[in-house]
């Protein structure tokens, strides 16, 4: 036999597996779809799924082609030497390799996608940040690990003789490619042929650039855009993500002209020329609107979302203890967080510095004080600073990070009583809320940050045992909840708010003048049913609470705000006039002609949440959009330069 027509003879057998290759990523495209199913939007019909699974399939063709390259180039070899079983080898291999690890990739997918409502994306690395046994002990209890395995080894199996079949079916006769005759013209048609065929499966289009991250957003409903890359680019995207932002191309992703000085004279409206990056970040107290507080409470609570507090879920009763606190005090409704995660929004909340996709907690410039550090800035001003963690204080640098940011007295779980309930992640909340009344006299003023752990997964609280009333759905609520999630999870919101509204009670009969803010870290991605509006899945709660402290004052017209604001707020509530302290955010407390505050891919205004990303206007609730909306290139500019000169800050330090 020629050459060449062992040439196709194997080429033929690698069109095959491309073909199979493409059915298997098509056919996991299609299953996540349809497990997902009630996260399409109703507006989206038929047409729209036919979009997303062809769309998909330019993606699938790139991935294809990856994995047929090799066993191709062993083809080609086989047209110089007769090397056929060396050839069916390798594609043998790189047939079983694909399968097992696109049936590990799409099964994870699947378990990553419940959890955070995305394909990979760059909170991955938080199993190289986090606390990798705590993640891999939740894995463990509350994701069902051995049936996963189980389902990808079936999954595998069945793939496998799936490939086997199509590689055994004749759809070119053998004896005809290998007696056949090929003239030079021939054979020089085919070979540009397939090189042709080569390159445009991998590019994934015939025009005239390869297939995008952008082009994958074909549809206006979310959830069917996140569909249609495979767990490959998605993985991919993450990357670069992350490199993205740690590299110095992190801040031309926001300052493409890298001028921060610029950047940071037009966001805080300071023409002045200053070298040093803080002189901008500068402020000075207008002194106390009321009685200054003696003991300040930062609490932020885990995965602690926003939508609980709207009246239409009231029913559930989930925020009873912060809602009342909320009346008695100070509710900013329209607030957002400063990251998706919880270590990146606390670490923005310690130092007023916006989360700017760079781990705070892990940068050099980080080993001292920030001058916009909450512990520094309190010190300065006579309080005795702390940091109460119900976990581990090992987890993401926590307890060092908070040390070296001023925190005079760290506490995490081991600190916490022996007999104290404990999980992967550390003691539950009563335990942690009842250790810090015990701890905090009124000998000092103090400013204490607090972070509890109970509403976070494994969820093993005995909910009900505790007092939790819910054994049923409201009947208001049943037509809104399809199963999403359970009321054993739902039980463990409901212990946070008990054991916050325990707290303060318990503080307050202890401590002089206390005032209290509470906060969540991050939305919970935790919703009665896979259809949350943009706000559901956006807003966390800001409430301020001191009967002494905030008597008198009211929140401005309009107010909106994101963590990074939390910190000048309380200093101004708490500082002499004069006082200077540093923020990237703003007094939340003080009017403004408009408000305009940057979160986590959000700016959230008076009147409407934007999302940076879809460039898109989204409603508050009980608020229509206003009929004038804001220039989307100046919200865009505003977001970009908070971004940019958090980036700068944290990773080149203050210099310019």
């Amino acid at each position: 036999m020629k050459g060449f027509n062992r040439f196709l003879l194997n080429f033929r057998q690698d069109v095959k597996q491309w073909i199979f290759f493409m059915l298997y990523l098509s056919f996991f495209r299609v299953s996540f779809i349809l497990f997902f199913r009630s996260k399409i939007e109703p507006a989206s019909g038929l047409a729209d799924v036919l979009m997303t699974a062809l769309n998909g399939l330019r993606y699938d063709s790139m991935v294809s082609t990856w994995w047929t390259l090799v066993p191709f180039l062993a083809s080609i070899a086989t047209g110089i030497a007769n090397v056929d079983r060396f050839a069916e080898r390798v594609r043998t291999a790189f047939g079983f390799l694909f399968v097992l690890l696109t049936s590990i990739a799409w099964v994870f997918t699947f378990v990553y996608f419940k959890e955070y409502n995305e394909q990979f994306n760059y909170v991955i690395f938080n199993l190289y940040y986090d606390d990798t046994k705590a993640i891999m002990q939740t894995i463990w209890a509350d994701y069902h690990p051995i049936p996963v395995l189980m389902i990808i080894g079936c999954i595998s199996a069945l793939g496998l003789l799936v490939r086997k079949y199509i590689l055994r079916k004749q759809f070119i006769s053998s004896d005809m490619l290998a007696t056949r005759r090929f003239s030079l013209v021939s054979r020089s048609a085919i070979v540009l042929l397939v090189l042709s065929l080569l390159v445009v499966a991998a590019r994934g289009s015939i025009g005239r650039r390869p297939a995008q991250r952008k082009d994958a957003g074909i549809t206006q409903d979310a959830f069917l855009n996140k569909a249609v890359v495979n767990p490959y680019f998605s993985l991919l995207f993450a990357f670069q993500d992350h490199i993205l932002q740690t590299g110095l191309a992190g801040l031309e992703s926001y300052l493409p002209d890298r001028n921060v000085r610029k950047a940071a004279q037009e966001l805080f409206n300071n023409h002045a020329v200053y070298d040093d990056l803080d002189a901008y970040l500068l402020k000075h107290a207008k002194g106390p609107k009321s009685v200054p507080p003696r003991h300040i409470f930062l609490v932020v609570m885990e995965s602690y979302d926003a939508w609980p507090f709207i009246p239409k879920y009231a029913s559930l009763g989930l925020t009873k203890n912060l809602s009342r606190l909320a009346k008695g005090g100070l509710y900013f409704e329209d607030f957002l967080p400063a990251s998706d995660g919880t270590m990146q929004s606390l670490s923005a909340i310690m130092t007023s510095i916006p989360y700017s996709h760079v781990e705070i907690n892990y940068q050099f410039t980080a080993r001292k004080p920030y001058p916009s550090s909450l512990f520094e800035t309190f010190k300065r001003l006579g309080y005795r600073t702390r940091l109460f963690y119900g976990g581990y204080l090992s987890w993401q640098r926590f307890g060092d990070f908070a040390k070296d940011q001023g925190a005079e007295e760290i506490y995490g779980a081991p600190h916490m009583s022996a007999s104290a309930e404990t999980h992967e992640w550390g003691v539950d909340d009563e335990y942690l809320l009842d250790f810090v009344v015990n701890t905090v006299d009124d000998s000092r003023p103090s400013f204490n940050i607090i972070m509890t752990t109970s509403y976070h997964p494994p969820y093993n609280v005995d909910v009900w045992g505790k007092g939790f009333p819910l054994k049923q759905v409201p009947p208001d609520i049943a037509p809104m909840f399809d199963n999403s999630t359970s009321l054993k999870m739902l039980g463990h919101l409901w212990y946070s708010d008990k054991c916050l509204g325990d707290f303060v009670t318990k503080a307050e009969g202890k401590l002089q003048r206390p005032l209290f803010a509470f906060t969540g870290d991050h939305y919970g991605r935790k919703f009665i049913n896979d259809n949350p509006d943009f706000f559901e899945r956006s807003a966390v709660p800001l409430i301020l609470y001191g009967k002494d402290v905030l008597k008198g004052i009211a929140i401005p017209q309009g107010a909106a705000g994101t963590h990074i604001d939390i910190g000048p707020t309380l200093v101004e509530l708490s500082a002499p006039k004069g006082f200077t302290y540093y923020s990237v955010g703003q007094d939340l407390l003080a009017p403004r002609k408009r408000f305009l505050a940057v979160g986590w891919g959000r700016i959230v205004g008076t009147d409407f949440l934007f999302d940076e990303g879809q460039q898109k206007f989204h409603p508050l609730p009980d608020k229509p959009l206003p009929r004038t909306l804001p220039d989307i290139n100046e919200l865009k500019k505003l977001y970009d330069q908070t971004y940019g000169i958090g980036w700068w800050r944290v990773r080149r330090g203050a210099k310019l």
